[in-house]
Order: structure tokens, then C-alpha cells, then sequence
């Protein structure tokens, strides 16, 4: 291996050669110089590199590729031509087997970082690494340009087709961009779904306009071109700030909905809904968390962070003997998972409209927890080693507050089991996990 350990002080603009040791799931190359960690984008482990640093700080410091010296075998930048201007994948340069390798380690470093002594499994994933996302929401440059935003900037990065997205779409939102040049539209967003079981597909522009500029020619355009197009929208947003869609949704073509199948299940998918962006690997997650959670027979489950019902009808039209509460605070989204259970014949679910925090959950075998990304609050993690209920299944998309969560309930005494990392988002740094605990 070079040697570089010879003692150096990092100064900003200055050249340096340097190994990367191993990556973060920002896709960032870790090297070391001097006792200082160096961050450097698109730097993989193995690389040896010739970087200049661009920032500096009291105990790291931030690099920029020059040259690749000696390429490691752990490279593969055969795919995407944007990804290093983009951003949006952090781990597209990399070969396949080295990112799974990286996502369970992640996953094993936030168990290590929280002190709890975890059986982590090997990664699932259904092997589709292209075209898996069923959701795009491309922002729009004034003059109907579209792309996404190069990392850490405002600037639009156009391209051919992004790797992740159904092939389905770009055709779509090609045509979208030429409507807003061509009626000089004021949109800030193309948003586009697709039901890919059912091939249904939803159009939607966020504008912050009451209309849309030759609204008929744009319907019969997308109509007559794209038959798959079941719904045509136009959600206005008049706010600023990072927030994409506004709550004002119009409706000028079809239904204000698609359907699409998930786990045997059927499930309407409005504008404004939560639907996992990967549907594939979305069914290995949701197959886990229900196999994990009949394992001991319980008589009743409650579904918390519910939303519009996925995880929990899919469970009781498995189960028809169980019964299922799922508790969700967003009115709508409970409305949308009382239609979905309707939708689907099942009568074994009910939902209802509260926190987590003072929902019910007396006399429930199992609860089934799918919480936002920080996790649960103190608040509920407190009222669940104070109830106990005997079985507590967690879905995490945040393998940190997944650990974090997992200690206290430890303390208070459960036992936990494996950990199942899921691959919902190849490419990228993102990892799911499933784990379960008993009293």
C-alpha cells in the first residue's frame, strides 16, 4: 500500500495524495491525514487520490477530487453521466455487492454507536438496482427546464433519464417541460406517479397560480398521447420555502387518484398520499414486519404511524382472525386507509384518527411501529416500557433512532431479535430495517 505517514498540517486550497479507508452513506470517501478525517465526495474506499481541500475545521476537513491515482476495485462509474454534478445517488459509482456491504455495516455502526449488541442480517433486496422509483417530483428552471438539484445548490442538472425513475415517466415530463415553454406556464414542480402493477399514472403540476394557461389543449395533449394517464391535477402552492406540494388540489381530468397493488392488496394513492416509492422492495419490507409480527398468534395489532394503511391491511387481509387498529394523527390519511380497507374487502381493520401518544392501546398482543425518520418521541417510547405490551415489531427507515429506540426498550427489559436491513432505495445511502421485541 502507499505510505502516506508522514505528519501534515491541512490548510484550505492546499494538494494532497491521500487513501480512502471506507465511505459514509452521504457517499463520501473517508481518509485520515495527520489525525484529521478527510471527507471527500465521490471517493471510494480503496481509491488513491490526488484532492485539494476546499474546508477546513478544528477536527476534519473536506476534500475535492483532482485525479484518481490508482482506481479501486471497488469503482464502477460505467452508469449514471450526472451523478457527480447531481448528487441524487451517492452510491451509483460504486459496485453493487460493495454498497449492500456498506448498508449493513451502517446499520451495525448505529447498533455499536448505541451500545446494543445486534444481530444484524445479510441486506434484502429484490435485485432491482434501475427505473424502481414510482414517484418523481422533478423542480422546473424558469422557462420549463427540469432536472434535479445539483447537491447543495438550486441549480438544475439536466439529463436524457434519470437511472431511478420508472422509464415510464420521462417521456412525460419531457412533454410537460414543452407545455410550460410553449404556454409560458409559471410552474415550480412536475409530479408525476405510477401504479406499476396497474400502470395507471397520475400527472400533476404545483404551481402557485389559480389556472394553468391553456388548461384544455394541456388535458387533451396528455390524454392523447399517454392513454395510461388516469388522473390529471393541479395542486397550488403560493408558499415559499422547500415545501413542494400545497394543500389546494384541482382536479381536471379523471379521478383524483391512482390504484396500485402492493402485497396481494389494492390501494388508492391520491396527490397527497404516502405510497412507498418502491413498490418491490416495499413488499419484502412489509412481508417481513408481518411475518414478524403474527409469529405469536395475537388475537389484536395496533398499526401506529398507520398512514394510509398499507402495512396494516395488508396484515389483516393475511390474517382474517386478527384484528387490526391502525392509529394515524393526519385525518386524510385515515380517511384514504378506511377507503383502502374497503377497497380491499377487509373488515378485520378499523382506523382511527389520534397520537400515538394517548391512542389506545390496552389489550393489544402485538404493536406495529413505522415512525417518521427520528424516530419515536420520548413521549411514546416511555408510555411503551410502561404498558408493555408483549410484542413490539419496529420498521425503520433510520437505522440511528432505530438503535437509540432499541436501548431504552432493552432497559426496560425486552429481548430483541435480529435486525432485517432492507435495500428500499439502490443507489443511494438510505436503509430500512425491521426488528421485533418481546417482554
Amino acid at each position: 500500500k502507499t505510505n502516506f505517514s508522514q505528519p501534515i498540517m491541512l490548510t484550505k486550497n492546499q494538494t494532497i495524495k491521500t487513501e480512502i479507508t471506507d465511505m459514509n452513506n452521504l457517499g463520501y470517501g473517508i481518509s485520515r491525514q495527520d489525525g484529521i478525517v478527510i471527507f471527500t465526495d465521490g471517493g471510494v474506499t480503496g481509491d488513491v487520490l490526488e484532492i485539494k481541500i476546499i474546508k477546513t475545521a478544528k477536527d476534519y476537513a473536506v476534500g475535492r477530487v483532482e485525479r484518481v491515482l490508482v482506481p479501486s476495485e471497488k469503482r464502477d462509474d460505467s452508469l449514471c453521466k450526472v451523478s457527480k454534478r447531481c448528487g441524487g445517488c451517492a452510491f451509483r459509482g460504486i459496485k453493487r455487492e460493495y454498497e449492500l456491504e456498506l448498508k449493513r455495516g451502517f446499520v451495525m455502526s448505529a447498533f455499536r454507536k448505541s451500545r446494543v449488541d445486534a444481530v444484524i442480517n445479510p441486506v434484502l433486496t429484490d435485485g432491482v438496482t434501475c427505473g424502481y422509483r414510482n414517484k418523481v417530483q422533478y423542480p422546473v428552471a424558469p422557462g420549463g427546464d427540469y432536472g434535479y438539484y445539483a447537491r447543495h445548490t438550486h441549480d438544475i442538472i439536466k439529463y436524457d433519464a434519470c437511472l431511478l425513475s420508472d422509464p415510464h415517466l420521462e417521456p412525460i415530463a419531457r412533454y410537460a417541460s414543452e407545455y410550460i415553454k410553449n404556454a409560458g406556464a409559471n410552474v415550480r414542480h412536475i409530479y408525476l406517479r405510477r401504479g406499476q402493477m396497474t400502470g395507471e399514472t397520475m400527472f400533476c403540476l404545483v404551481s402557485p397560480s389559480d389556472r394553468l394557461p391553456e388548461e384544455q389543449a394541456l388535458i387533451s395533449g396528455l390524454i392523447g398521447r399517454f392513454p395510461e394517464i388516469k388522473s390529471i391535477v393541479h395542486n397550488v402552492n403560493r408558499t415559499d420555502g422547500n415545501v413542494i406540494l400545497g394543500k389546494d388540489v384541482r382536479v381536471l381530468y379523471g379521478r383524483d387518484r391512482i390504484e396500485d397493488v402492493l402485497c396481494g392488496c389494492r390501494f388508492g394513492i391520491s396527490s397527497l398520499s404516502f405510497y412507498q416509492v418502491n413498490r418491490g422492495a416495499a413488499e419484502l419490507l412489509y412481508r417481513e414486519a408481518i411475518k414478524r409480527a403474527s409469529s405469536g398468534s395475537p388475537e389484536r395489532i395496533a398499526d401506529l404511524y398507520c398512514g394510509a394503511g398499507t402495512i396494516g391491511i395488508s396484515f389483516a387481509k393475511a390474517h382474517p382472525g386478527i384484528s387490526v387498529t391502525g392509529v394515524e394523527i393526519i385525518p386524510d390519511a385515515v380517511k384514504n386507509a378506511a377507503e383502502n380497507a374497503e377497497l380491499n374487502g377487509v373488515s378485520n381493520a378499523e382506523f382511527i384518527c389520534a397520537d400515538a401518544l394517548t391512542a389506545p392501546l390496552d389489550g393489544f398482543g402485538c404493536v406495529m411501529i413505522d415512525p417518521p425518520r427520528k424516530g419515536m418521541s420520548q413521549g411514546l417510547v416511555g408510555r411503551l416500557c410502561r404498558i408493555k405490551p408483549p410484542h413490539i415489531v419496529y420498521v425503520s427507515c433510520e437505522p440511528a433512532t432505530l438503535a437509540r429506540d432499541a436501548a431504552a426498550l432493552i432497559s426496560a427489559g425486552y429481548r430483541m431479535a435480529d435486525v432485517t436491513p432492507v435495500d428500499m432505495f439502490p443507489g443511494t445511502g438510505a436503509v430500512e430495517c425491521v426488528t421485533d421485541f418481546v417482554i
